[in-house]
């Protein structure tokens, strides 16, 4: 294995209002990337909420092209990377939650606008959140509620040409075809826009197996490399060693690059610290790696 990932999804504490008192504490503990979260789309179904608004948590983020949120916000994300920081990628992550209806909302969108996400207040938004937030490189796409390929290429493919890079977050194993054949599209286009997957190895995705997938990518591609490409996951609902029992489970596993965590709300109510989580990850991959 090569130098692995180590990955957190941040949410409220470190969002606009919180970010500045965890900032230390994250920039120390060992994480290699941050992956912001979660955001949605807005939707008029949702009172003060328009198609195409971004939503972070439960506050509006950007409308009508216009950032809404506190101006030291996108700095201090830039801080993130700074001062000795141990963290080197920052993602955006839409979807997850529940009740959330964000890949729903986007096939809507896409198709009230002739199958075409150009010019819609969608795209605007979204540009606004790339011209903000400039440590922000990637879009992690947490597609939990809606499996439509058409609407979620198209969607990859927009965000891949403002520059952005985009990751998979897939738990559900019976849509191995949906991630599978959508990795396929965009790989035709942009061949390596897709940088990593966060595979869900808890809760909804226990007993995900990173080979599993691996092997689903294959088929679909026999000519992409999957070594180090997939990411092992475990909750805070487990302490540091049993997410470090989960990770030592995937031995032989060349796919596997690293792993993460979800998520830091939880750490931060847990008793144990970051470190203690990023230490317990790291433990378990290199049982793994050992073991090969």
């Amino acid at each position: 294995m090569t130098t692995p990932k180590i990955a957190l999804y941040a949410g409220g504490p470190l969002g606009p209002d919180k970010i500045a008192q965890n900032l230390d504490a994250t920039q120390k503990a060992g994480w290699t990337a941050i992956i912001l979260g979660l955001f949605h789309i807005g939707r008029p179904e949702i009172k003060g909420q328009n198609h195409g608004d971004i939503i972070f948590n439960d506050s509006l983020f950007i409308t009508e092209g216009e950032y809404q949120a506190d101006k030291t916000w996108p700095g201090n994300v830039e801080q993130l990377k700074q001062g000795g920081s141990t963290v080197k990628k920052i993602y955006a992550s839409i979807g997850g939650g529940e009740p959330v209806e964000d890949y729903e909302t986007i096939q809507a969108i896409y198709e009230n606008n002739g199958n075409s996400f150009s010019g819609t207040m969608l795209k605007t938004n979204l540009q606004k959140l790339k011209d903000t937030f400039l440590a922000i490189e990637g879009v992690d796409m947490d597609c939990e509620d809606n499996y439509d390929k058409a609407s979620f290429v198209a969607f990859c493919e927009m965000i891949i040409g403002m520059g952005f890079d985009v990751t998979f977050c897939p738990y559900d194993r019976w849509q191995k075809s949906f991630w599978t054949e959508s990795l396929a599209q965009i790989e035709k286009g942009n061949p390596g826009a897709v940088t990593w997957w966060n595979l869900q190895t808890y809760a909804g995705g226990e007993g995900n197996d990173p080979k599993d997938w691996a092997n689903a990518i294959t088929a679909a591609l026999p000519d992409f490399s999957t070594d180090g490409f997939i990411l092992a996951s475990d909750w805070t609902e487990d302490a540091p060693s049993q997410v470090t029992d989960l990770f030592s489970n995937f031995k032989q596993e060349t796919c596997l690059g690293g792993g993460f965590i979800w998520n830091m709300d939880g750490i931060l109510s847990s008793g144990s610290t970051m470190a203690d989580y990023v230490a317990a990850i790291s433990a378990g991959l290199k049982s793994a790696s050992a073991l090969a």
